[in-house]
């Protein structure tokens, strides 16, 4: 399990933010604190039990930036996400030289929040299981370097989300239905749905209905691996 610590000083968000973490698989909670000093003297006990931070910037005592600058001199192997109001091109570039992973903007939907975390998991796994990376490898889960554009996609569909549900499909050993698939991404059934057509209608995926006991007949897909994101 990929443990992270959620550093927020507004409870109610702190809240929505374990809520989302908990509904996508492969996360746990290692604590919540409501500052960076805070956030400073829980890691100084536990830098081992937390893999990932969920850092806000406006807080009291020591912000999110000023606190980012202190864990990587402390403990530069725990990766960090912003989930933040600050918009300013100023902490959007702080941020990011100081090496965080993604960068969320308050309000934000758990779609938003379930892809970043699928996406740091799917790169968590490969560093942790690989000693060797090969270019595609790096460009498809690091760089973005995707053979296919965003212009080349419908609106509604994001191309890093598409990428997220053709390979869980891809892994599947059986075909799945929207609801068993969309659990196991963390994304709802509507959002789903417009992958899967758009996957079924590239070639990527076929579904076929299933029959069972009770109620009417389930969607099933399966991966059949005709075309590359």
């Amino acid at each position: 399990m990929i443990k992270v610590l959620i550093i927020e000083d507004d409870p109610m968000v702190a809240n929505i933010n374990k809520l989302y973490l908990l509904k996508v698989p492969g996360f746990s909670l290692a604590g919540i604190v409501h500052s960076g000093t805070e956030a400073l003297n829980f890691l100084s006990e536990n830098s081992r039990k937390v893999d990932l931070i969920l850092l806000d910037v406006f807080m009291p005592q020591m912000d999110g930036l000023t606190f980012l600058r202190e864990l990587k001199l402390k403990s530069p192997d725990i990766d960090v996400i912003m989930v933040t109001a600050a918009q300013s091109v100023d902490s959007v570039r702080a941020a990011l030289s100081r090496g965080v992973v993604d960068y969320i903007i308050k309000p934000f939907t758990y779609e938003r929040m379930s892809v970043a975390l699928n996406s740091y998991r799917s790169r968590y796994n490969i560093l942790r299981n690989n000693k060797s990376l090969e270019q595609t490898v790096l460009d498809k889960e690091f760089f973005s370097k995707e053979s296919t554009s965003d212009d080349s996609l419908p609106k509604s569909v994001e191309a890093h989300t598409l990428c997220i549900v053709k390979d869980r499909l891809a892994q599947q050993i059986r075909p799945c239905s929207t609801q068993e698939l969309a659990e196991i991404i963390g994304i709802s059934r509507v959002s789903l749905r417009k992958y899967l057509i758009y996957l079924e209608n590239m070639g990527d995926i076929k579904s076929t209905l299933t029959y069972r006991h009770k109620g009417r007949p389930t969607q099933m897909y399966q991966y059949v691996g005709k075309n590359d994101i």
